[in-house]
């Protein structure tokens, strides 16, 4: 697998992974309507009205700690993502490492970093409507990170590789007179 659909694949997992977190991001609680009553077109019966009862309030504590569910999920999920992305580069890409130790060193790297981990440590006390902002809020981050790792790993790729130091051939030549000079050794092989 080249760098470039590996690139191209992990924008699109965390694209999908934002797109998805929109989609079942969960629905507002709708009020129930009043009934009509409807009579009969035969012949009017006496018809015994029963009260309704008064709706429960169990309904929406329970969609209340669905959505604190879905949240916890969702902020479980970012921090795997982030994990799961760095051990595929480290896997598949030779200078993931040196990437993530240059960008390590850059001071808007560090910090966001500091950023995610104070919105962390804040995820327990927080409101459900603080955890919404907190789970967006660190999904951002995560995606400029593993956007500048990406962009130091390009530049890392586009630098040419440092000639080995090769031994003196040229003396064992000249004492030989006849010998035919030796071809030169191949451009290096650049890739985009």
């Amino acid at each position: 697998m080249n760098r470039s659909t590996l690139i191209f694949g992990l924008l699109i997992m965390c694209g999908a992974a934002y797109l998805a977190s929109k989609i079942f991001a969960p629905l507002p609680v709708a009020q129930p309507s009043a009934r009509v009553p409807v009579t009969p077109r035969a012949e009017p019966a006496p018809q015994v009205v029963r009260p309704r009862p008064a709706p429960v309030a169990a309904p929406v504590v329970a969609k209340k700690s669905e959505e604190s569910a879905v949240l916890e999920t969702r902020f479980r999920e970012l921090r795997e993502e982030g994990r799961v992305i760095r051990e595929t580069l480290n896997k598949t890409e030779p200078k993931a490492a040196q990437a993530y130790e240059n960008v390590g060193k850059n001071p808007d790297y560090q910090a966001l970093v500091a950023r995610r981990h104070l919105l962390e440590n804040s995820w327990g006390q927080a409101s459900d409507a603080e955890k919404q902002s907190i789970v967006n809020e660190v999904n951002a981050i995560r995606q400029q990170t593993v956007g500048m790792v990406l962009m130091e790993l390009a530049r890392l790729n586009s630098q040419p590789a440092q000639p080995v130091a090769q031994p003196n051939a040229a003396a064992p030549q000249a004492q030989r007179g006849n010998a035919a000079p030796q071809p030169a050794p191949p451009p290096p092989i650049i890739y985009m």
